[in-house]
């Protein structure tokens, strides 16, 4: 299931989660800004939530803290993936 693009500061990404019946197993960012201080802040924010073993996973919601130095990309996160989940 993939959320829709979220337009934010620094481009726009989306993001894609996977389910196992009701569960989500994983999830990862798309689309997200590459290099320079974006994409570090990118880079932190796919690390805290996307994966296997992200928080994504484990609060299994769009119920996430921000990620330091990255709002902007924390908030389009949470809002792509909130809707990712309200069509699953």
């Amino acid at each position: 299931m993939t959320g829709p693009s979220v337009t934010y500061e620094y481009g726009s990404l989306q993001v894609r989660i996977t389910l196992s019946g009701s569960r989500i197993v994983d999830a990862t960012g798309i689309g997200l800004p590459l290099g320079g201080q974006s994409g570090q802040r990118s880079d932190d924010v796919q690390a805290r939530y996307s994966g296997t073993s992200g928080e994504v996973v484990a609060r299994q919601s769009a119920n996430l803290s921000t990620v330091s130095g990255a709002t902007y990309t924390s908030t389009a996160y949470k809002q792509s993936l909130q809707a990712a989940l309200d069509k699953a």
